[in-house]
C-alpha cells in the first residue's frame, strides 16, 4: 500500500515509525527502504524531521543491513547543523550506533557527539546509551576519542546496572581503545562478569577474550576469572573460517616467489592468521584483508585490535594487505610479486 501510494502523503514521523517497523519484524523489504532513502535524499529541507525520526531510520537501515552512503550523509549533515541540545541521549547513541553499524564513516558526527556529551555531562546517559556510543567510537576505529577516559568513573557508577552484551561491549571498546581504565576493571567488574558468566552468547565471549589479552598481556592487569577465561578461549579459537579467492591468490603470488606460507594459522593466545610464512629464518604473519575490516579505507575496531594483540601479545611481525592495493597492482602477475617482495622487504 506504501509502495503503492507513494511516500508523499506521509509525514517524516509516519514514515519513521513504519521503517522501524519494518526493521523490528526482521523485514528488509528493498522498495520501502529505497523509497525512504530517496526521498530523504531528495527533500530540500529535513526540518521536518525531528531527531526521533532520524534515529528510528538509521537504526532501520543499519538493523537491516540496508546500507545507502548518500541517504546516511545527508542525515549527518542536517544532524550537524543542528543544535544536539534537542536530542535526546537515547537518540544520539543509536545514531552513533546506527552509522558504527551500518560502516559509514563520519568524524564529524562523531567529533560533535563527544563535544555533545562531554558539556551535558554523562549522567543523563544510562550504561546502553554510554555502551553504544564508546561500541561505536571502537568499531570505528576512533580510538582517540576523550570519551573512553571521561566516561570510566560514570561505567563504575553503573556497573551493576549492565547486562551481559554491556558489560562485553564495554570491555572490548576499551581493548580496542587501549585506555587502561582501573576505576572500572577491577575487582567489582570481575564479580559482575562471573554473575553473568551463563549469559554470555558467542559474540560476547570472543570479546572478553580480546579484553582478557589486553589486561594480562599488555597492561598487567588482572583479566578473567580462570572459568570464565577457559571459555571465552574456546570460543574464541573455534572460529570456522573460509577462504577468500582474494586470499587464494595472495598465497599463489607468495609461492611463486619460492616462499611457503602455512595458512590459516590458530597462534598460540587463539588467533587465526590467514597466513604464516619464514622470510629470511624469521615468521611473519601474512593478514588479507578485504572490504569487511575497514570502513571507507579506515582499519575497523576489530582490525585494529588483532593486528595490535598479534604483534604485541603474540611477538609476530605481521604484515597486511588491503584489497584496494592489491586491486591497484592489478592483474599483472610480476607486479604482484614485486608488491609482495616490497612488503616483506625481500631484495
Amino acid at each position: 500500500e506504501v509502495a503503492c501510494r507513494g511516500l508523499g502523503s506521509f509525514g517524516s514521523q509516519a514514515i519513521s515509525n513504519i521503517l522501524w517497523a519494518f526493521a523490528k519484524a526482521n523485514i528488509a523489504h528493498p522498495c520501502m527502504f529505497d523509497k525512504v532513502a530517496y526521498k530523504v535524499i531528495d527533500c530540500r529541507d529535513l526540518g521536518l524531521f525531528r531527531p526521533q525520526d532520524f534515529a528510528n531510520i538509521v537504526w532501520a537501515f543499519a538493523t537491516a543491513k540496508r546500507s545507502n552512503p548518500r541517504m546516511f550523509k545527508k542525515v549527518s549533515d542536517d544532524i550537524a547543523s543542528r543544535d544536539l541540545r534537542s536530542f535526546k541521549p537515547h537518540e544520539i547513541a543509536i545514531i552513533v550506533w546506527a552509522y558504527a553499524t551500518a560502516k559509514i564513516s563520519d568524524h564529524c558526527l562523531f567529533e560533535k557527539v563527544a563535544a555533545e556529551v562531554a558539556c551535558r555531562g554523562l549522567r543523563s546517559f544510562d550504561c546502553r546509551g554510554i555502551k553504544n556510543i564508546l561500541w561505536a567510537c571502537a568499531t570505528s576505529g576512533l580510538v582517540e576519542s576523550p570519551l573512553f577516559a571521561e566516561m570510566e568513573p560514570r561505567l563504575a557508577a553503573l556497573l551493576e546496572q549492565c547486562n551481559s552484551q554491556e558489560l562485553a561491549n564495554i570491555a572490548w571498546s576499551y581493548a580496542v581503545a587501549d585506555v587502561n581504565a582501573p576505576k572500572l576493571f577491577n575487582a567489582s567488574f570481575a564479580k559482575c562478569l562471573i554473575e553473568n558468566i551463563d549469559n554470555f552468547n558467542f559474540v560476547e565471549l570472543r570479546q572478553l577474550y580480546q579484553w582478557h589479552l589486553w589486561q594480562t598481556e599488555e597492561t598487567s592487569n588482572t583479566g578473567l576469572p580462570f572459568t570464565l577465561e577457559r571459555k571465552c578461549y574456546k570460543a574464541f579459537s573455534s572460529t570456522e573460517t573460509k577462504i577468500s579467492e582474494f586470499q587464494r591468490d595472495v598465497v599463489s603470488v607468495f609461492r611463486s616467489i619460492g616462499l611457503k606460507p602455512m595458512e590459516e594459522v590458530l597462534t598460540q593466545r587463539g588467533y587465526s592468521l590467514d597466513a604464516l610464512v619464514e622470510v629470511y629464518g624469521k615468521e611473519v604473519g601474512i593478514e588479507v584483508d578485504g572490504p569487511t575490516h575497514f570502513i571507507g579505507i579506515k582499519p575497523t575496531g576489530s582490525t585494529l585490535l588483532k593486528r595490535r594483540q598479534i604483534a604485541i601479545v603474540e611477538g609476530i611481525p605481521l604484515v597486511y594487505i588491503p584489497y584496494w592495493e592489491w586491486d591497484e597492482v592489478g592483474a599483472d602477475h610480476r607486479k604482484k610479486q614485486n608488491y609482495v617482495r616490497s612488503l616483506l622487504k625481500m631484495n
